[in-house]
């Protein structure tokens, strides 16, 4: 008799050899018709399967499902990294280790969790079942925005985002899940009604977030020591005194747009060594506030106007926005959205992961949108019947603008054909005849600081309703070199091989990109694709007379600062 192996996580799930396969399938996206015939098994008992491992992964529909299948592969992923790793370390103990370092700009959550004496066993029993579902909510919150999650001893934790993967809107995403968490912790410290003094009902715990450049090593998973880190917690210790997330100066200047900030204020006899360490600080307002309105700074975009009166009308309209530096479209997608609210639109934002493989991109997509079902009228648990993941995304889109306009703001390098890929012809189909206005960052072949807003129209593949309209990045808007956000991000979306090449070239600018290209013994098709790669990405252009070059000095010297490396010698076990 021959048993079927099973898996364990780390979280405690149990899973045999056909469940983990109809899993993996699962968080493709894959429909029950799509998932038998994958399994050659009928329609029925996937269902039985589905009901088995709903009840395992405890969840009650297949969007939940989703998120807890890429919680579940993730966590066997680690493990066998781990594994890995022990092995590889066991067969180098006397070798010299080259390791490699590289620069991050790394954005931090942290929650601040007082211990607290609580009067009574009920209340004891209640403040437990708050944080359990803190950390629950926290872990699905960061993951559904592509971070990092570390739950601490002492009850507090801990999301971070800019590494292992870099993203153009890192910082944006660490207020937003600031602002989600404290949305979430005001509407349930208050549902549990804690009577101590002690403990004021909406103040439970404090959120801080920070953001400051790190040097790390760059196959770290986790991170100690960093000064973001530090900073985020001091911010948290004092952010529950006033029962809303504080930010350092360097979060608000690389965030300024996406949220509304409220200024703060030292006391004049308040000369500490931790106020002064503290620096400016400002604190993260709740959502019903105004954002601020900078259509000035890009010469009033008047062409705005007449988008926002087409989709107050019922009819959908696509705008993609293309930019260099990259950091310029994050920017000014921004800025469209909040002018947009300025109009009574609703914001929906979108951040794309870091990977754009398609089950990833569907599970980050679905569970950001049921994060903020609640403002939009509408229930996590409601069933989508679809038979394509893209008609899902599709109709849950629709849905949010049953009540009135919004804007759905979607960030990422490509995340104009990231949406287009998930949502196909029929998922865009549900958004045509509804005021949906969807405003995506694409990015094209660099030139000067500049940005290109391509109107789409109602469908996104229809090149006849093209209209672009051209501006110029203010100057204030481009990030100092000594930042770089969009560049590390850069660098990160490419492929491994692109990835190597620009590395290597980027270090040794006197020799030319062919030398290393021929160094690297790439077959023909890698190497083209590489050029592609790096040409549409703009790090390089074709050089006069044949070949490529970087398409400056400053970038390639900007790739060069990003990788430190380092030697370390192991101990001899």
């Amino acid at each position: 008799m021959i048993r079927e192996s099973s898996k364990k996580s780390d979280s405690g799930v149990s899973l045999t050899g056909r469940q983990q396969q109809i899993l993996a399938l699962l968080a493709e996206g894959k429909s029950n018709k799509e998932l038998a015939d994958e399994l050659h098994i009928q329609q029925g008992t996937v269902k039985q399967h589905l009901f088995v491992l709903f009840r395992k992964l405890g969840v009650s529909n297949r969007a939940k499902a989703l998120l807890a299948a890429n919680h579940f592969l993730k966590e066997t992923r680690v493990q066998a990294s781990s594994e890995a790793k022990r092995w590889a370390d066991s067969t180098t103990k006397k070798q010299g280790v080259k390791q490699e370092y590289v620069w991050r700009m790394v954005s931090v959550v942290s929650v601040y969790v007082p211990d607290t004496l609580l009067s009574s066993t009920e209340n004891i029993v209640q403040r437990d079942q708050y944080l359990s579902d803190l950390r629950k909510t926290m872990t699905e919150l960061t993951d559904s925005l592509d971070g990092q999650f570390v739950s601490l001893p002492y009850g507090g934790m801990l999301a971070w985002f800019g590494h292992p993967v870099a993203h153009l809107d890192d910082a944006d995403r660490a207020v937003q899940l600031a602002q989600l968490l404290q949305v979430w912790s005001d509407s349930q410290s208050a549902a549990l009604g804690v009577q101590d003094s002690s403990v004021p009902i909406n103040n439970l715990i404090g959120i801080g977030v920070a953001s400051h450049p790190e040097v790390v090593a760059s196959k770290a998973t986790e991170l100690t020591g960093a000064e973001s880190f530090r900073m985020a917690a001091i911010l948290a210790r004092h952010a529950r005194l006033i029962g809303r997330p504080l930010a350092d100066e360097s979060t608000q200047k690389l965030a300024p747009l996406s949220v509304p900030w409220l200024e703060v204020k030292a006391s004049e006899n308040n000369t500490t060594p931790e106020q002064k360490r503290l620096g400016r600080i400002a604190a993260v307002g709740a959502e019903s506030l105004s954002l601020v309105d900078v259509r000035a700074r890009w010469g009033g975009i008047p062409f705005l106007n007449e988008i926002f009166d087409t989709v107050q009308s019922g009819v959908s309209q696509w705008v993609s926005v293309e930019s260099w530096p990259p950091a310029a479209a994050t920017t000014l997608i921004d800025v469209i959205g909040n002018a947009a609210a300025l109009g009574q639109f609703r914001l929906l934002r979108l951040r794309c992961p870091g990977t754009n493989r398609r089950e990833r991109l569907i599970s980050s997509f679905t569970s950001q949108i049921e994060n903020v079902t609640v403002k939009f009228g509408l229930s996590k648990d409601r069933m989508y019947s679809y038979p394509s993941a893209g008609e899902r995304l599709g109709a849950m889109l629709a849905d949010c603008a049953a009540e009135g306009p919004i804007v759905l703001q979607v960030y990422g390098l490509k995340a104009l054909d990231a949406l287009k890929t998930i949502l196909g012809d029929r998922g865009a189909d549900h958004l045509v005849a509804r005021p949906i206005l969807i405003v995506a960052a694409n990015l094209r072949e660099a030139g000067s600081s500049q940005t290109i807003v391509r109107l789409l129209g109602p469908r996104p593949n229809v090149a006849s309703a093209k209209r672009i309209f051209s501006m110029t990045v203010p100057e204030s808007e481009v990030l100092s070199e000594a930042i770089r956000v969009d560049l590390q991000a850069l660098i990160d979306s490419l492929s491994v091989s692109a990835n190597r090449l620009i590395t290597l070239a980027a270090s040794d600018t006197e020799r030319s990109i062919e030398d290393f290209m021929q160094e690297m013994h790439f077959p023909h098709n890698q190497t083209q694709n590489c050029l592609h790669e790096l040409t549409a990405s703009g790090l390089v252009a074709p050089r006069a007379g044949g070949g490529f070059q970087f398409r400056d000095l400053a970038t390639a010297h900007a790739i060069k600062k990003l990788n430190v490396p380092f030697t370390l010698e192991k101990a001899v076990g």
